[in-house]
């Protein structure tokens, strides 16, 4: 039974990071018209004002300019959450350090990809803050993952021990 867990979890994060993918790159690929008119949606107005009272400004620009921004950590958090899980199914948890950093590179490397992506679409641009902005959802996520492995692993040894 461990050996088909093992199979049905790491297909089932490899899909997941790859499902993950392909919906960030289809919104990089909406022009800058539909994005921005997604973003002044029903859900932007709820959230802008959801965001108001219990986030922190990110800049003046306005409350659609923050949804945007957390709106990018929040796909690339899930995007971490899930490349860190899918690598650390194929190492099978033995190097969380390693299952962390192939997260890292392989989240960095698609936020970059993903901002070049964007330079080809009419109205929006490539801008290197999307990347930092990008890179604080993947390096909070695969570091709470890296913190919860530390931590099951140091309750493991202290039952055995």
């Amino acid at each position: 039974m461990n050996g088909r867990g093992h199979r049905a979890r790491l297909w089932l994060f490899g899909l997941l990071t790859l499902a993950l993918m392909v919906m960030i790159f289809c919104f990089s690929a909406q022009s800058g018209e539909d994005s921005e008119r997604v973003s002044k949606g029903f859900l932007a107005t709820l959230l802008g004002a959801l965001l108001e009272r219990i986030l922190p400004r990110l800049s003046e620009k306005g409350a659609e300019w923050d949804i945007r921004k957390y709106a990018h950590m929040a796909e690339y958090f899930c995007l971490g959450l899930s490349a860190m899980l899918w690598f650390s199914e194929l190492a099978r948890w033995r190097k969380p350090g390693r299952a962390a950093l192939s997260a890292l590179a392989l989240s960095l490397l698609y936020a970059c990809s993903d901002e070049l992506h964007q330079i080809f679409v009419p109205g929006r641009a490539g801008r290197f803050v999307d990347v930092l902005v990008d890179g604080a959802g993947f390096v909070s996520s695969i570091g709470l993952a890296l913190l919860c492995c530390w931590i099951g692993n140091g309750i493991r040894k202290k039952k055995t021990g």
